[in-house]
């Protein structure tokens, strides 16, 4: 591939970035011209699932265009469905977070999902190799992207590990950032982080997808707002071979006695896509996962235990048919989760922020002031207990 004409392609994915406003340091701006995406993402899969190959047009066209890149799949547990388990971020949310960063010279960054490297090799041109520290649960993608780095003599220091456990040995770290969405902040990053420190990673909300920012205001403690901007990443994996992460399944049941019932809840609200909602329903029923359409004629909510399906034509009354499965209610929850969404005054995601101790059991999301009236515990992963 050293015979491909890159800057162009590079120089214009750039030159976008600044136009769209996300780009605003020339410094950053300078490491998206020069380093080569193309190196790290030798085989994609297309928008079509096709797969596209290094040297092809397309595959080129796709490297060089803001668009998120998927370069692994992994079957999910029944086998039959393929996963996917690495990618190269959409640059815009690349620049977005790295801005969020407030990187400055001499500061070591720890970042949790090597991935295909690209970001790393980012770091590396702002900061120096030497205050870049990587970690990633796979091994083969560590390899890869310690080979790819290096031809473009880049030799950060990488390891192969649970990003959940950060990187001890090399600790404290002025600033932590992730390309993988959690639920909570893993105790070891707090313990990991300088005094002043910054985290920054995304929030794995369902549909909200917004990122964090967090500094560190106390020894055991980091605390900061919920940056409303689109982040939407895989989640923190702790196993190689799984292709989900903590809290995370395919499926749900759909056996058990129905229980049937109406609703004076419209569930069409549920089909428009707000983020602000989704990261309050979050907040209620993490593993809830929503399905249907105007022409499936129906709504249909599930977490891995129980299922509700609504129709959306009202009866006669101005109810709506409800039928539940499982041992959980799930449509009486997120009626109550949108009556007190709406008392809130329907707050947008800017409005929340987040403060986690070293202690899973002390992290929660509050709204405007984390002192005051409106707290929620972050949904707790089993699989971070430590």
């Amino acid at each position: 591939m050293d015979d491909i004409d890159w800057e162009p392609h590079a120089a214009e994915l750039a030159a976008q970035l600044v136009t769209q406003g996300v780009l605003t340091d020339p410094t950053w701006a300078t490491a998206f011209t020069r380093t080569p995406r193309h190196l790290f993402t030798p085989r994609v899969l297309g928008d079509d699932g096709a797969l596209l190959l290094a040297g092809q047009r397309r595959w080129l066209e796709a490297v060089y265009c803001d668009t998120a890149l998927l370069t692994q799949t992994t079957p999910a547990g029944d086998g039959e469905q393929e996963l996917p388990t690495s990618s190269s971020s959409k640059p815009a949310v690349m620049a977005v977070m790295l801005d969020r960063l407030n990187t400055h010279p001499g500061h070591r960054v720890l970042e949790i999902g090597t991935g295909t490297g690209y970001n790393t090799a980012l770091l590396c041109h702002r900061l120096g190799e030497g205050n870049v520290y990587s970690v990633d649960i796979h091994p083969g993608l560590i390899e890869a992207a310690r080979e790819h780095l290096a031809q473009i003599g880049c030799h950060p220091r990488l390891i192969t590990g649970d990003g959940a456990e950060g990187w001890a040995g090399h600790a404290p770290f002025d600033r932590i950032l992730t390309t993988c969405a959690i639920a909570q902040i893993p105790p070891e990053w707090i313990r990991q982080l300088a005094d002043g420190g910054r985290i920054i990673a995304p929030l794995d909300a369902g549909d909200a997808g917004p990122l964090l920012v967090l500094d560190k205001t106390a020894p055991d403690e980091v605390t900061g707002r919920i940056d409303p901007y689109p982040a939407w990443f895989m989640p923190l994996r702790q196993h190689a071979e799984n292709p989900l992460g903590p809290g995370h399944s395919t499926g749900f049941t759909t056996t058990g006695m129905a229980h049937y019932g109406t609703t004076t809840l419209d569930p069409a609200s549920l089909l428009a896509h707000n983020p602000d909602l989704a990261l309050f329903l979050w907040l209620h029923l993490p593993a809830l996962r929503v399905a249907g359409d105007q022409q499936s004629g129906s709504v249909v909510v599930h977490t891995p235990d129980s299922l509700a399906e609504v129709q959306l034509t009202p009866g006669k009354d101005g109810s709506w048919e409800v039928v539940h499965r499982g041992p959980r209610r799930l449509w009486d929850t997120i009626e109550h989760a949108i009556t007190a969404f709406q008392a809130l005054g329907r707050p947008d995601r800017s409005r929340f922020g987040v403060t986690a101790m070293d202690d899973l059991d002390h992290q929660c999301v509050w709204l405007d002031d984390p002192n005051g009236a409106h707290s929620f515990p972050l949904p707790r992963v089993a699989a971070l207990v430590d």
